[in-house]
């Protein structure tokens, strides 16, 4: 059979399943094409193409929805920072054991311990033998601040520093060979020292 183009071959004006375009098939022993304008939607591209576009937009949603999901969690992380920055500057702990209360660190300054260095806690034990002048050491750990103090006085007079206020501008009258416990609180870092007392303990 002489060779033909494809343009001479007579057109199909109906495709059935298994026809392929360009594929020409041969209809008794005439050759056929088939033609672009009778080509249904299973040979048009278009199809694949919604596809490729749905998929696409899908993909696009996905994307959206996991932004969001990212800004919540960021503005999650924000909150959480925030909550911790303020639960810092609300409970300051230093030295201390959180474990249901918050318990006292008892520092010994053993014998003529009459200087107090309040920052290395807040309840503090000496023996004080000999003439003593009691003072606070800084620096103090924050402007509001409260300590006790517990004293065996074995000899010598003990005496304040002038930053110690008494109740009624009268220290308490301690007798040696006692125990006495002391507490102090200040509200401006240690300026002044509003203090109270127990004395006389006999152990």
């Amino acid at each position: 059979m002489a060779s033909q183009k494809i343009s001479d071959l007579g057109a199909i004006t109906t495709v059935a399943s298994g026809d392929f375009f360009p594929i020409v098939r041969a209809s008794g022993t005439t050759n056929q094409r088939v033609d672009i304008g009778v080509l249904d939607v299973r040979y048009a591209a278009s199809a694949s193409g919604d596809l490729a576009h749905e998929a696409l937009a899908s993909g696009n949603a996905a994307l959206v929805d996991a932004g969001v999901a990212l800004a919540s969690g960021n503005a999650a992380l924000v909150d959480a920072a925030a909550a911790e920055t303020t639960a810092n500057t609300k409970l300051a702990i230093s030295g201390g054991i959180l474990d249901g209360q918050l318990r006292s660190v008892v520092t010994a300054l053993g014998a003529n311990g009459s200087g107090i260095p309040v920052a290395s806690g807040n309840y503090f034990t000496a023996t004080l033998s000999t003439d003593s002048t009691v003072t606070f050491i800084s620096p103090y750990p924050a402007a509001s601040y409260s300590l006790a103090y517990e004293v065996e006085h074995t000899g010598g007079t003990i005496t304040w520093d002038s930053s110690i206020k008494w109740p009624a501008d009268t220290a308490p009258t301690l007798t040696t060979g006692k125990t006495h416990l002391f507490m102090f609180v200040t509200d401006d870092t240690g300026s002044t020292w509003r203090a109270s007392s127990l004395v006389d303990y006999t152990t």
